[in-house]
């Protein structure tokens, strides 16, 4: 808990919550309050808490991926520990720039079952490139339709630099496998040593037969996570067609992989922003949209997450 409070007061935090604060500032400066008040108040409760169902049920999903990915690396966690470490590093994630959680997720699950961290980060280093790989087929078919095959310039920007990102990921990996054990033997120090040497073992573990099962449960949990976005446009009544939907919250949820501010804060809001001007939806349909939506996916990580982190600390 002492470290996690270290890391929350650094510059660098303090810096990009200032640098979240003024986007989200920029954007609701334009908003008629008492518009977007009244709106949520006339929004559809029922297909909010819909919506709130399939965002963590993308979770759960994605912690059984997790769950899959430290048992090839012959780390055995239940369900339950999976789940709630991949819960508390989204909660760090949200209150810390940088991707501090991913490593936060590493270190709760050496204290749960004495697996080395760097072991342990290398099937979430796998996963952060399982998540690429399915999220940007599906942005860019989803884009294609959704547009009419006239998707603006800069969502395709956006994708190239993803396909970019991809490439540049595997290339790493297959560099990494291939040199890591000759570079290690030239290195003395034996911290350095342990901590690539796990880290090669836990990307070697990954089965061939997991990965069609990983591929699978990277499709489903994202586009369950899309259905979040649906259901809060039917909660205000927004007549925008699932593959939109999914493709809205895909962009968005892309954008939270740039450890640039907590959780994406401010970058999510204004890429939400733009892809709605896209389909002229109005001001103050769209801020209710990021309203609803972040309430959903950050605002209830960090209270829920304030409080599982707390409980954890005091069954420790």
């Amino acid at each position: 808990m002492d470290t996690l409070k270290k890391q929350f007061l650094i510059k660098k935090t303090y810096l990009s919550f200032l640098i979240s604060f003024l986007i989200l500032y920029w954007i609701f400066s334009k908003i008629d309050f008492y518009l977007l008040v009244n709106s949520i108040k006339n929004a559809n409760f029922i297909w909010f808490f819909v919506a709130f169902g399939c965002f963590y049920a993308s979770v759960f999903l994605k912690s059984i991926r997790w769950k899959l990915l430290l048992k090839d690396a012959e780390i055995n966690v239940d369900l339950k520990d999976s789940f709630l470490i991949f819960y508390l590093s989204m909660f760090v994630n949200s209150i810390v720039p940088a991707k501090i959680g991913d490593v936060y997720r590493s270190y709760l699950l050496k204290q749960k079952n004495n697996a080395p961290i760097s072991l342990s980060f290398a099937t979430v280093f796998i996963e952060r490139i399982f998540d690429l790989m399915t999220m940007i087929p599906l942005l860019l078919i989803f884009g294609i339709i959704s547009f009419n095959a006239n998707v603006p310039l800069e969502i395709l920007l956006a994708l190239k630099y993803g396909m970019v990102l991809i490439v540049l990921l595997i290339s790493f990996t297959l560099i990494f496998l291939k040199l890591n054990t000759k570079f290690m033997k030239k290195i003395n120090n034996n911290l350095i040593k342990n901590v690539f040497t796990n880290f090669e073992k836990g990307i070697r573990t990954l089965r061939v037969k997991s990965i069609p099962k990983l591929f699978l449960l990277s499709l489903i949990s994202w586009i369950t996570e899309g259905f979040t976005i649906y259901f809060i446009f039917l909660s205000i009544g927004l007549n925008f067609d699932v593959l939109f939907s999914i493709f809205t919250d895909l962009s968005s949820s892309l954008l939270t992989a740039i450890p640039f501010t907590p959780s994406g804060l401010g970058v999510v809001e204004y890429a939400l922003l733009f892809i709605l001007n896209l389909k002229n939806t109005g001001l103050t349909e769209s801020s209710v949209v990021i309203v609803l939506y972040r309430a959903i996916s950050y605002f209830s990580i960090v209270f829920l997450g304030s409080i599982a982190h707390f409980m954890y600390s005091i069954k420790k």
